[in-house]
């Protein structure tokens, strides 16, 4: 994973965090980006990955402007992950999760930047 327009590595991380979800099944926001400390411009890169064992129950993962729309990125199923570049240089553009169970479901995620 590289910096934006050049070879570099990326050199930081919000670090691996995780978020347990349980009872609610609509729409929340798991990466705010105005509450990241990341640079506005770079490139961003997300780790987002359903924990849980069962693959019937998963999390629907969505990009989300507030001013614009939302778009639905897929769903993650019991241990599914995904790896995306992240415009964070727009301060409504959050990651947002939906589960699909009301039983308690668990995320891992992290943000590469530079």
């Amino acid at each position: 994973m590289t910096q934006a327009d050049t070879t570099l590595d990326l050199e930081e991380t919000t670090g691996l965090a995780q978020r347990t979800f349980s009872g609610n099944t609509t729409q929340v926001v798991l990466i705010d980006v105005s509450a990241e400390s990341v640079a506005a411009a770079g490139g961003h890169k997300v780790y987002i990955r359903n924990t849980g064992t069962d693959k019937t129950k998963g999390f629907k993962v969505f990009l989300a402007d507030t001013t614009d729309d939302t778009e639905e990125i897929g769903t993650l199923y019991g241990q599914d992950w995904m790896l995306m570049p992240w415009l964070a240089s727009d301060a409504n553009e959050d990651i947002m999760v939906q589960p699909s169970h009301t039983d308690k479901m668990t995320l891992e995620y992290a943000v590469f930047h530079q």
